[in-house]
Parts: structure tokens; sequence; C-alpha cells
């Protein structure tokens, strides 16, 4: 049995090097990008410095989102991505991870350094399915949603984790559905309030059953940075399609849905939708795998890398 010394792991060799200075702000990075990080991020020779960092920034603070927390946190901190640390040297962002971390900062630093570690084992994994065709932007890190069918109207609550694919984004327009039951309204009545992280400074019609609304941000974000933010969505009108779906257009890497029923009129039968055409939940058909609804009248589902154009989510039926 051998020990490993961190200056032989190659990714860890040249993250050291990319945290000089002012980090991923450097005004030298591409030509401090080692080989092995080239490799990693796809970054060829063709590719100007301003694509080399849009690389390497969005591959990294994806591999940052998959650390414990106070790894996350000094990952980021180290190569002047996260927001509260970016542009400043070296010793200032291990001064200011130390100050969070409540800890002084040689500890900071053996948090970096094991920090650099995990990276240099997801640097080395193959890299995880890319969006075919992806929205420029943002991405959806993790979205939870609610949607409480025991209150009158329905609420929908939805918080996201998005990261930024490019710099100074100040705005995200959100999309929801309300298909309507044949005969049914076919006005969208949907009101949407910001619970946190943005205001809603615009909403439009686009067609009878979609809307669509503008959040702004607090402020502009940095590419690679990321950002908290939740909405809730009401539909004002009866006779909702018996399901909650999420049909991604752009990168969404988790989603986790819950539905709370009217416990005094619940479901017969309900059942997930994990990655369907959407014509599968328009028809309405049984996919067969069905979902238990708890003593309290909820259910709760969790997908990973969802892929675009595919629907998921759970879909009911109250008939017998």
């Amino acid at each position: 049995m051998g020990t490993t010394d961190e200056h032989t792991l190659p990714f860890v060799r040249e993250l050291n090097e990319l945290r000089r200075g002012r980090g991923l702000d450097a005004a030298d990075l591409h030509q401090r990008i080692g080989p092995c990080l080239r490799a990693a991020c796809a970054i060829t020779e063709a590719d100007q410095p301003a694509a080399a960092r849009h690389k390497l920034v969005l591959r990294l603070t994806e591999l940052c989102g998959r650390l414990p927390a106070d790894l996350r946190l000094a990952a980021l901190a180290a190569l002047g991505l996260h927001e509260e640390a970016a542009g400043e040297f070296l010793d200032r962002r291990i001064s200011w991870l130390a100050t969070v971390l409540d800890r002084d900062p040689r500890t900071a630093r053996r948090r970096i350094d094991l920090a650099f570690r995990r990276l240099d084992e997801l640097l080395g994994a193959p890299a995880s399915r890319g969006d075919l065709h992806p929205l420029a932007g943002w991405y959806v890190e993790s979205m939870k949603a609610m949607l409480r069918l025991d209150r009158d109207p329905p609420d929908l609550r939805e918080e996201r984790r998005i990261v930024a694919e490019a710099d100074e984004l100040d705005e995200l327009i959100l999309p929801v559905s309300v298909p309507v039951e044949p005969g049914g309204d076919p006005v969208p009545d949907i009101t949407a309030d910001a619970l946190f992280g943005g205001e809603i400074v615009e909403a439009r019609r686009v067609s009878a059953s979609h809307a669509q609304f503008v959040l702004r941000l607090p402020s502009p974000l940095r590419l690679g940075q990321r950002h908290e933010y939740g909405i809730r969505f009401t539909p004002r009108r009866a006779g909702l399609r018996p399901f909650y779906v999420m049909t991604p257009l752009r990168r969404c890497e988790k989603l986790s849905v819950r539905v709370r029923f009217d416990r005094a009129a619940p479901p017969s039968r309900v059942w997930r939708l994990n990655g369907v055409p959407g014509r599968v939940v328009d028809d309405g058909v049984d996919s067969g795998d069905a979902v238990t609804v708890n003593r309290v009248g909820e259910v709760g589902l969790e997908f990973h890398d969802l892929h675009q154009g595919l629907s998921y989510g759970l879909q009911w039926s109250f008939a017998d």
C-alpha cells in the first residue's frame, strides 16, 4: 500500500498553476491552461482566449458543484470563481475563505488541497452527456417543484439553481404551460410572483396554453456564477390537465417534483413519467410505473440528467 503525493496528480498540478494571482480572472489564463485540463475541457489549439476561458470555467464550475459544500466553496474561492472573492489575489481569497469557514488560513489551504484532489478524480472521469441543442446563456443545475392541488386555485412553486454560461446575464425568460381540457377556457390566465432571487418585469402570452415571464436578476451574473431563485405560478382557472411535467429545452441536471393532492378526493392512480415524448403525456396512457400517494396526500420523485425535449414528472387519473 502506498501514498499519493498531490504533486504527482496531473490535474492538481495544473489547478495549482491556475490558482496563482487572480486565478481564472488572470489576463494570461489561456497561456497557463495545462495539457490535461485542455483535453478534459475540450479546448483546442484553434480556440481563441475567450473561448478557452469559457470552456474551462463552465467545466470547472460544473465539477465544483459535485463537491461537498465546504470543498465546493474552497475550490471556487481558490480558482477565483466565487463571486465574493473574484478579482482578488490568491492570499486575499484564502483569507476570505478562512473567514467564511471560521478557520485559520492554514486550514483553508488544506481544504483547497483536498478539493483539488477531488477535482482531479472528477476531471479524470469521462465527461457527462452534453445537450445536443443547448440554449445559450444558462443551464439548470437543480430544480425543485411543489404543486399544491389541495388549494383553490392550485399553487405551483419552482425553485431553481442555475449556472450562467455567459458574462453579464441579467434576465431569464421562464416559460410555463397550462394545457386546457377540451372545451375549457382557452385563455392561459396564469400569474407569476417572484419569491426570491429576482423580480418579474414582463409577462407574455404566447399561445392559448403557454406564457412566458421575464425575471430580472438582482445583479448581472458572471460566466460560471450560480444563482438561486423561486417563482410561484398560479393558474386561475378550473379544469387543469391531470399531470405535472418538465420538458427541458436547455440542460437540466436534477429535478425534484412533489405533488400534494386533496385528501378528500385523491386520484385512483398515479404514475411516473421518466423521459417520455410529449404525445405520450397528451394521450394520458398509464406508463405502468405506479407511484403510491402517502397518507398526507403527497407524492415525491427525483430525476437526474434530463434529456432535452422529453418530459419528466407525474400523471394521474381519477377514474376507477
